[in-house]
């Protein structure tokens, strides 16, 4: 298979710029496909721990191919310019819809964490621990599957770690303990914590710890009993409440085994809690394999075309719409703290 070239695709309007690299709406030549293009800044492309890190990210996207994982369609490097180009999703992110619609319905987070869990257990059979899992790398299409985005500062198992020995890696709020401390045998365990504040922010509408600044942050993940999730939805089912302060444990032995144990909590939430609706009138939500829609995934279905609505009523703001699955963030701050 012949390695991919700039030249093969025609670049449009910046998606996103970071400390290192910069994020395209391309289009590429042959196909006349839309994707996200991210490519190394020049004035770093020369550092050799930046170009590690994004050469390894492209070799972790490469290696997973899964519906619920940003589909990675190829890169390489171009007269010393490192580049690769992914999926572009058109329906926003988990964050925007926090931001814009507010907290989901109990069934609506149901629908997203057996998709997380699907993402998660297949990334850790491949050795791979997300480490930065979080709303903002939650990606949604307009029909409400999931793709989990950036694996800037992802942990490959099966190669030398990137990151130096006792640094902090991740995004404060979504940090499990020991990635604080810098544990060197962190798991994917650690991915589930962070799944445990991504699912109590869904349902609240806030953080599960919201200090001032990342001390007080740090203090409270390491420290600090989990809140619960009933407290603030006493219509939430316990089972929902039970498993989330589970995945919030301090000690990762105490967390479920892994994300498909999980995964199992939620299918059984569904089909406990009758959140299929087999009424003729929503026949037209049955999938092509026969499957018929959650109650939950028809809410979000329907919480994504609202948004998209308002969107497109002024302009799409496809900055909001791509798959940044290298960008930026904290993967880029970290590439570049190793560069000092």
């Amino acid at each position: 298979m012949q390695t991919p070239a700039l030249t093969d695709f025609e670049l449009g309007p910046v998606l996103g710029v970071g400390t290192v690299g910069t994020i395209y709406l391309a289009t590429e030549n042959a196909t006349g496909n839309r994707v996200a293009l991210k490519k190394l800044h020049p004035g770093v492309s020369q550092d050799v721990n930046i170009r590690a890190r994004f050469e390894r990210e492209m070799l972790i996207l490469s290696r997973l191919r899964h519906p619920n994982i940003i589909a990675y369609h190829g890169g390489g490097d171009d007269g010393g310019t490192l580049f690769y180009s992914m999926e572009l999703v058109e329906g926003g992110t988990v964050r925007d819809l926090l931001e814009t619609r507010g907290a989901f319905a109990w069934p609506v987070v149901v629908e997203l964490a057996r998709q997380i869990c699907s993402a998660l257990q297949y990334a850790h059979n491949h050795g791979v621990i997300h480490r930065d899992l979080k709303p903002g790398n939650l990606f949604l299409t307009r029909e409400g599957e999931l793709k989990l985005g950036d694996f800037g500062i992802a942990r490959d198992l099966h190669n030398a770690d990137l990151t130096s020995s006792g640094m902090t890696v991740g995004t404060h709020a979504y940090m499990a303990p020991e990635q604080i401390t810098g544990d060197t045998s962190i798991s994917g365990k650690a991915d589930l914590y962070a799944l445990g504040c991504c699912l109590y922010e869904m349902l609240v509408g806030k953080k599960a710890f919201s200090g001032e600044n990342f001390a007080q942050l740090f203090e409270q993940h390491l420290r600090a009993a989990p809140p619960r999730v009933r407290d603030s939805i006493p219509d939430c089912p316990p089972e929902l409440d039970e498993i989330i302060n589970q995945l919030l444990e301090k000690r990762p032995e105490d967390r479920p085994f892994n994300a498909r144990k999980v995964q199992a909590t939620m299918l059984q939430l569904d089909e406990t809690y009758h959140t299929h609706d087999l009424a003729a009138e929503m026949q037209r939500d049955v999938a092509a394999d026969g499957v018929v829609v959650s109650r939950g995934r028809r809410i979000l279905v329907d919480e994504i075309r609202n948004r998209m609505e308002g969107v497109e009523g002024r302009t799409i703001s496809w900055s909001r719409l791509a798959i940044l699955a290298g960008v930026i963030v904290a993967g880029i701050a970290i590439a570049s703290t190793l560069s000092r």
